[in-house]
């Protein structure tokens, strides 16, 4: 059945519901119809019962027209609902962004430690910027607003552990310092991503030097590592450090591995058939690595207990890994025994990548031996041997002589005249 519609004034119109009911009279359903850039519009407004008369829809579409005439608002219904959709959708994203920046530090963090550190970092990277957190950041900008942080707060921040001697001379501290400037223009940057800092404020600590740490991690000479292997084996004979202290001291001279891979190597990670060890959580993700014969036979030697995962396992609680401290405090014993100053454990990877790169003219065969995946970060643990470069020079100064006493004279290529 056809609708029948009726017009009220020019440009208003109704249609009246069979069934439906608006006291003792059939409900109206009104509408506009009205010309727009040479096109006729019709727009829906609705049903009496819901408020619209006669007098109100000829109002509406008084504005409607006052606005095409004047160019001031919307010239139809569409666009006006549109307008008020743009303009409550603003007035929500304006006060979330208010209710954001009245966000704490504290607030920060917390959002940081639960969708940054839990996901992206290790344990014991978690645990160090908990530290820095507990111990440096929240006691002096936890409490303020994240917008109000400025670059003399952060700065304050970052150089709370420098040590300056009397002529104002850094120290100490700056390996803190540092710790402490990234984790913070971290933090920041982050606020900015989440909207939590007005983006025309930047990073807080945009303009701070961030403090670098001299390179201390030396190379070991031939003599030193000769020194370090007869001391561990006198402590393995006289039984003077753990078994497995001296063993894992061991294997990080012979493979080059992180110490914190080796602390959390397990059995079934070794593939002795294949002569290789399949590490599935290293620093760079699973990491597949040759091991030698000799290297086999020092896991091997390690006595194997029932239940044990670890390859190196705690003496207190032999279920768990050994811990880094004991490993630490043990090769510190170790290496002033030998005689050997300003060594870590770091520094038996610095001399591993060093031995593998003169002795290979391929990079990658090196990479595959201590697992790096980065060729730049491969490089940053290459140190010049000074005894080859020694004997280069001295190599490269005989050729030159040479060179003096030879009959060959430069023959001119500048044409005469």
């Amino acid at each position: 059945m056809a609708v029948s519609w009726k017009s009220v004034v020019p440009g208003i119109r109704y249609r009246e519901h069979e069934t439906r009911k608006h006291g003792i009279r059939p409900d109206r359903y009104f509408t506009l119809r009205f010309y727009v850039n040479g096109k006729r519009v019709e727009e829906a407004l609705g049903w009496a019962s819901d408020g619209w008369t006669a007098t109100k829809a000829q109002e509406e579409l008084v504005k409607l027209r006052e606005a095409k005439r004047t160019g001031q608002g919307e010239a139809t219904l569409r666009d006006k609902r549109e307008a008020n959709r743009k303009a409550k959708t603003k007035a929500v994203e304006e006060e979330t962004c208010r209710a954001r920046q009245e966000k704490t530090v504290a607030d920060l963090w917390d959002r940081y430690a639960k969708e940054v550190m839990a996901i992206e970092n290790k344990p014991r990277t978690v645990s160090e910027k908990t530290r820095l957190w507990n111990k440096r950041i929240k006691p002096t900008i936890g409490a303020i607003k994240i917008k109000d942080v400025t670059e003399e707060d952060t700065g304050g921040i970052v150089r709370s552990p420098l040590r300056l001697d009397a002529n104002g001379q850094v120290t100490g501290g700056k390996a803190e310092a540092g710790n402490l400037y990234r984790l913070l223009h971290h933090l920041f940057s982050k606020a900015l991503a989440w909207n939590l800092r007005p983006k025309e404020m930047g990073n807080p600590l945009e303009n701070i030097a961030e403090p670098k740490v001299p390179r201390r991690e030396r190379l070991l000479s031939a003599g030193e590592i000769g020194a370090l292997m007869k001391v561990l084996e006198q402590a393995e004979k006289a039984a003077s450090e753990l078994p497995q202290v001296t063993t894992i001291i061991k294997a990080a001279i012979f493979t080059g591995w992180r110490i914190s891979e080796l602390l959390s190597l397990q059995w079934e990670h070794i593939r002795a058939e294949e002569m290789e060890a399949h590490l599935p959580d290293t620093k760079t993700g699973f990491s597949r690595r040759p091991l030698s014969a000799e290297t086999l036979a020092v896991f091997e030697a390690v006595e194997r207990m029932p239940g044990v995962p670890y390859v190196f396992r705690a003496a207190t609680e032999p279920k768990e890994a050994l811990s880094y401290d004991t490993v630490s405090k043990a090769f510190q014993r170790i290496a002033e025994k030998a005689g050997v100053a300003n060594c870590t454990l770091h520094t038996l990877r610095h001399w591993f990548a060093t031995m593998t790169a003169n002795a290979v003219s391929n990079p990658r065969v090196g990479m595959a031996l201590t697992g790096h995946k980065s060729h730049a970060a491969y490089m940053n643990y290459i140190h010049g041997d000074k005894d080859q470069a020694r004997a280069l020079a001295n190599q490269l100064t005989a050729f030159a002589k040479g060179l003096g006493k030879s009959e060959n004279s430069v023959v001119s290529l500048r044409k005469k005249g």
